[in-house]
């Protein structure tokens, strides 16, 4: 990858261990070619409360780590409220699924748009590096993305924006390695047997995943099944997010543990 064929390059951020290990290796790159960190920046996606806590800082802390920019966008409506994921969901009276990921369209790809959109204003005709830590052992979806492809979404007439995947095909031990041996700074939630970093409770979470989500966020966990009970839909086809905090009360024990330790 030529960076200097880019005005610009936007790293989207969770502050999960992919996202970070993709800014590393990003900057790695950059300083080999001398390319600029001025024209690096980090966006994250907002979700507030429904994110592990401490992650909104994180994303900073891991940005300043590089020596970059961060940004922060967040969903809202026409009216510019700012609503959260569950306000979202009791509204729909609905869940999001595998066919209506409006979790990932509306919270994500949204609110990095205008980040875009407001970074690439005064720069004319420019080219965007649009940069995700999508790996593809993380899901067969993922495994199926381009490493590099036009956004046709993001793309005008003045400006060409490409997504890249820099770490698409790197292992789960390649990730732990690289941000241990460099000790870049990553979520506790990890040590706590979290695969994933983002929302506290995704609905492609594993159920032991679930659980140990809610034995560290119990009072998010109790608004998750106040919405589940309200709206009378499950939080995902044949599964109540109920059973999660059910378990918990039983003293269930999960058996994921954190997949770097060996």
């Amino acid at each position: 990858m030529d960076l200097h064929l880019y005005d610009l390059i936007i790293i989207n951020s969770s502050a999960g261990k992919d996202s970070l290990v993709a800014k590393f290796d990003v900057c790695r790159l950059a300083m080999e070619q001398g390319y600029s960190l001025d024209r690096i920046v980090v966006s994250h996606q907002d979700l507030g409360e429904m994110e592990w806590k401490g992650t909104h800082r994180l994303v900073k802390t891991q940005a300043d780590f590089f020596g970059l920019r961060t940004y922060y966008s967040k969903r809202r409506n026409s009216k510019g409220y700012e609503e959260t994921l569950l306000e979202f969901v009791e509204r729909r009276k609905k869940w999001p699924d595998n066919k209506n990921r409006y979790c990932t369209s509306d919270f994500k790809r949204g609110p990095g748009a205008r980040v875009v959109t407001m970074l690439t204003k005064e720069l004319g005709n420019c080219k965007v590096l649009h940069v995700f830590g999508f790996r593809k052992d993380e899901s067969p979806a993922r495994a199926k993305k381009e490493v590099l492809k036009v956004n046709k979404q993001l793309t005008t007439k003045r400006r060409l924006v490409h997504d890249w995947l820099p770490v698409h095909d790197w292992s789960l031990e390649k990730v732990w390695n690289v941000i241990k041996s460099n000790n870049l700074p990553y979520h506790p939630a990890y040590d706590l047997g979290m695969p994933r970093l983002s929302c506290c409770f995704c609905i492609f979470s594993p159920f032991d995943a679930l659980v140990i989500a809610g034995q560290h966020n119990p009072e998010l966990l109790d608004r998750y099944v106040e919405t589940e009970k309200k709206i009378g839909h499950k939080f995902r086809n044949g599964f109540a997010i109920s059973s999660v905090k059910d378990a918990i009360l039983n003293n269930y024990t999960p058996s994921i543990i954190s997949d770097w330790i060996m």
